[in-house]
């Protein structure tokens, strides 16, 4: 009998979305998944498990009236920040994912989930941070060429969640790599953001503050840690950071992902 994990972790194969899961042959597509494309590229295209497939509590998200707590905001696009939880990984990825809302949005009263995209040790990708009533994840509506496609804020690298996507990965890399799936997915996720969002992965650019105007140079991918005081994404990854950053452009300069 199929389990409920190898769903989670197949590949999404005839619809040409993003291999999630470490392993060859096509396995189902996650139920209730949103899929990001970039044009001509669908060896790239984003699958993530939605909210409500694994669990975010919407209540916690809202006034008594109905209006967002966290106001809703969108602004173009200008750098891609990778994150890992240092946190345990329940055996239930599901739950997990609940803990890290809750931790998220009560606890910490950011009234939602910091990042925009998880990915989890087996390289399921899911949708993090709530973008609107629509099914698109991350932005306001699926990129289209020709336009800059507009993030929503979120809470994941204090003074600059503006116009930054947050990736992060489950678990702590404090001392260890990612998983292979993990690894995979976070690469092609990055690659496919670049190209739906029209940035170059090899570059940097000068981040500028929608709000005060403040600027700063960083680069286009970039970790935690580039931006503020932290040891996110973990001292262990971070040293072979420059290695999934050039794993990412190659996939960008029309490597195809297998």
């Amino acid at each position: 009998m199929t389990t409920r994990r190898a769903l989670l972790g197949g590949v999404v194969g005839a619809l040409g979305a993003l291999a999630i899961g470490a392993e060859a042959g096509a396995k189902p597509r996650p139920r209730n998944a949103g899929v990001l494309t970039p044009p001509g590229r669908a060896d790239l295209a984003i699958a993530v498990r939605k909210r409500a497939a694994w669990g975010a509590n919407e209540a916690v998200r809202v006034n008594p009236d109905g209006s967002e707590r966290w106001p809703l905001r969108f602004s173009p696009v200008q750098g891609l920040v990778v994150h890992h939880t240092a946190l345990p990984v329940e055996a239930d990825r599901d739950a997990t994912m609940r803990g890290i809302h809750d931790l998220h949005a009560v606890r910490r009263q950011w009234a939602d989930i910091g990042y925009h995209l998880v990915i989890d040790p087996e390289g399921v990708i899911y949708e993090g941070r709530y973008s609107g009533p629509d099914p698109v994840p991350v932005f306001d509506a699926h990129p289209v060429q020709g336009r800059k496609p507009l993030v929503a804020t979120g809470g994941h690298v204090s003074g600059h969640n503006m116009g930054t996507i947050g990736i992060c990965l489950l678990g702590d890399m404090s001392s260890a790599q990612p998983g292979a799936g993990a690894r995979s997915s976070l690469v092609r996720v990055l690659a496919g953001l670049s190209l739906l969002c029209g940035v170059d992965p090899a570059g940097s650019f000068e981040y500028v503050n929608p709000d005060n105007g403040a600027r700063t140079t960083k680069p286009v991918i970039s970790r935690h840690r580039d931006w503020v005081g932290t040891a996110c994404p973990g001292e262990a990854f971070s040293t072979q950071f420059d290695a999934v950053r050039a794993e990412v452009v190659r996939l960008v300069k029309g490597h195809r992902a297998r």
